[in-house]
């Protein structure tokens, strides 16, 4: 079954599950009755959401109106430009001695056409439709698609002229539900179960979600950027409006020199999309040196608190049903004996809820035979690829980085066809012990900066690798709590000082922004840190001589969960570089580190019970592939003890 996800953005830019249901059929009458259940949990009419935004789902687009009249549907711009530039690569075609690169012909058709979703007037999206259709002369199927799916029935769902005249707070895509999507599937750990293990999930995500939707709030009302200091125009809404509203305003100030006090130069987008004011305001605010009043900033950005209402005592309690009861009465009198049945039925199941006429369905035995081909998956939780998504592979873009090759990944479909996507080639695989290749879902790179290993725990611990520098901060704060434990661990107060100084921004980078090699993640010592603080198993895996042995890292305090398995955080190996690293479950793990088993607590070393055997096989495996044990490189005379590759 379908499940239906519906999010919401805090002031603070973070993402809140507001509503999850599962349909039998994803059909105009299943989602408007998912939509309904959400208008009831609304306290009252201007708690309804002003702007939805969707993807190209016919039934759902259809549903919006019926439930919700007053709000402004908005299609995903993102979905719509990866569609048109699948068909841009299939339907553009350069014929045979042409000289023109079919690379080059896709990327300035489809900058026209990303001049046609960001024309800012009507005026505007008249004439660079003119252009788009002028550049796809040759390609009149191609500009037949855009034209149907896009110009005719979609220009006032994605075309900025259009999206900027309402209050969307910067939310036009579905990239937000997807993230949260993405976050619930791994809550859910695996897609066996029923609606009372995923219910469990989903509180637990909400719960966890709430605290951190909190915390920034808690930012928000106690702490200040020091850009402010000094700076009149602020006065007033710091403290008492989210950080992450004031800097959308510091953004917009960067453009009083050019716009001045003009509106028609200002175009007072932010004002009419965010609720905020915009530049011409702003540089009013500036020459008279007065501050922004409250009043100027839409109520969304002023709530930092969880049930703000002032007048939830003094509401008037309309729960009391007297006038549906009145109803029910009267109609007892007056329908048959057989509807007197069936209300004084759905009556008793309100009334006493532990007795229910509900039950289990009925579960069929598997039918004898082999499964026949291109069933789908049943026990799959990935979706079935995007038509994009299929394009991107037989056509990748030419753009794409060569640090970040994990953005072409796709996810498998639940079909029985044949799928490409299946046999993509996974980075990096060849920088991991052979016999390990099989037990390797997918390895994810991250960007080559000199944090790639901070990163790639961000990347596990909280889906993003940019949050590396919290990861940094949160590691620091572990090694300065537990102080003398790591003096104990590291043998000196040397060796102390300067991992506590690894945690510390770099004063200042290079031409190439590189971090110099005294911030990089180093093993064994950092290991510790990192599965101290976020209670994980910490796995080092490599078969470069370079990069050291392969090692577990345990907790050295804590004991472990019921479920340990699901806390492993491996980190790839490569020379001078780390990637994430995502292990199937039950493979071998390698050995533990003998730091930890010299070092841990008592009631931490119940860790490895856990992991005995699948580190036996690891060795096992290991020797069988070279042939011979290899004893651990040591430290020799010229290694440099800054770099984390030279010596683990």
């Amino acid at each position: 079954m379908p499940l239906f996800e519906i999010v919401g953005c805090t002031s603070t830019n973070k993402t809140f599950g507001l509503g999850f249901a599962f349909l039998s059929n994803e059909k105009h009458d299943n989602f408007v009755w998912a939509l309904q259940q959400v208008q009831m949990l609304l306290v009252d009419e201007n708690s309804a959401p002003k702007v939805i935004v969707t993807d190209r789902d016919a039934a759902l687009m259809s549903a919006i109106p019926d439930v919700f009249p007053n709000a402004t549907p908005l299609v995903c711009r993102f979905h719509v430009k990866k569609n048109v530039s699948a068909r841009c690569s299939v339907l553009c075609k350069i014929k045979h001695g042409e000289e023109e690169k079919q690379g080059d012909v896709v990327k300035n058709i489809m900058s026209h056409f990303y001049e046609v979703l960001n024309s800012p007037t009507e005026e505007a999206y008249a004439e660079a439709v003119l252009k788009f259709r002028t550049v796809c002369e040759r390609w009149p199927r191609f500009y037949n698609y855009v034209k149907k799916t896009v110009l005719d029935t979609d220009e006032m769902k994605v075309v900025s002229a259009w999206t900027n005249r309402v209050m969307h707070f910067g939310n036009t895509t579905t990239n937000r539900a997807e993230s949260s999507h993405a976050v619930l599937k791994k809550y859910l750990l695996d897609p066996n179960g029923d609606f009372v293990k995923v219910w469990g999930a989903i509180h637990d995500m909400l719960v966890n979600q709430h605290t951190e939707i909190q915390a920034t709030f808690g930012i928000s009302l106690s702490l200040q950027e020091h850009r402010y200091d000094d700076k009149p125009m602020y006065n007033l809404v710091v403290y008492k409006v989210s950080r992450h509203a004031l800097g959308y305003i510091h953004e917009e100030a960067k453009r009083v020199d050019e716009v001045g006090m003009d509106s028609k130069k200002c175009g007072c987008v932010l004002q009419r999309t965010h609720g905020l004011p915009c530049a011409c305001v702003l540089a009013k605010k500036i020459r008279h040196n007065r501050p922004i009043r409250l009043d100027e900033i839409n109520n969304h950005w002023k709530k930092l608190v969880f049930n703000d209402r002032e007048d939830v005592e003094q509401q008037v309690d309309d729960y009391s049903c007297l006038a549906e009861w009145n109803a029910i009465q009267e109609r007892l009198r007056t329908v048959d004996v057989p509807m007197k049945v069936q209300i004084r039925e759905q009556l008793r199941q309100i009334a006493f809820p532990q007795s229910t006429s509900l039950k289990p369905p009925v579960v069929v035995g598997n039918n004898k035979g082999v499964k026949r081909k291109g069933a789908c998956g049943e026990s799959s939780m990935t979706r079935s690829p995007s038509y994009w998504e299929h394009v991107e592979v037989q056509f990748p873009p030419s753009q794409s980085s060569q640090a970040t090759p994990s953005s072409s990944k796709q996810k498998g479909a639940r079909t029985g066809k044949v799928n490409p996507i299946e046999d993509r080639h996974i980075p990096f695989l060849d920088a991991m012990p052979l016999f390990m290749h099989s037990h390797i879902k997918d390895i994810v790179d991250v960007d080559g900066d000199g944090f790639c290993g901070f990163r790639v725990i961000a990347l596990d611990t909280r889906n993003n690798q940019a949050d590396y520098e919290l990861i940094r901060l949160n590691l620091q704060k572990e090694l300065g709590k537990h102080k003398d434990e790591y003096l104990t661990i590291f043998g000196s107060m040397e060796r102390y000082q300067y991992l506590y100084d690894a945690f510390f921004p770099p004063t200042r980078r290079s031409s190439r922004r590189m971090a110099p090699r005294e911030k990089w993640l180093t093993f064994p010592d950092m290991g510790h840190i990192i599965a101290s603080y976020f209670n994980k198993v910490v796995v080092l895996l490599t078969k470069s001589e370079r990069s050291g042995a392969s090692e577990t890292f345990f907790p050295l305090r804590g004991t472990p969960p019921q479920d340990p398995d699901s806390k492993i955080l491996c980190i790839g190996g490569v020379p001078d570089h780390f990637v994430y690293v995502k292990l199937k479950q039950h493979c071998p793990l390698p050995p533990t580190c003998k730091t930890w088993t010299k070092y841990c607590t008592q009631e931490a070393s119940s860790w490895q019970t856990s992991f005995v055997d699948r580190q036996a096989d690891f060795v096992a495996l290991m020797d069988n592939e070279k042939g011979a044990a290899v004893p651990r490189r040591k430290l020799q005379k010229g290694d440099s003890k800054e770099c984390p590759i030279d010596w683990l």
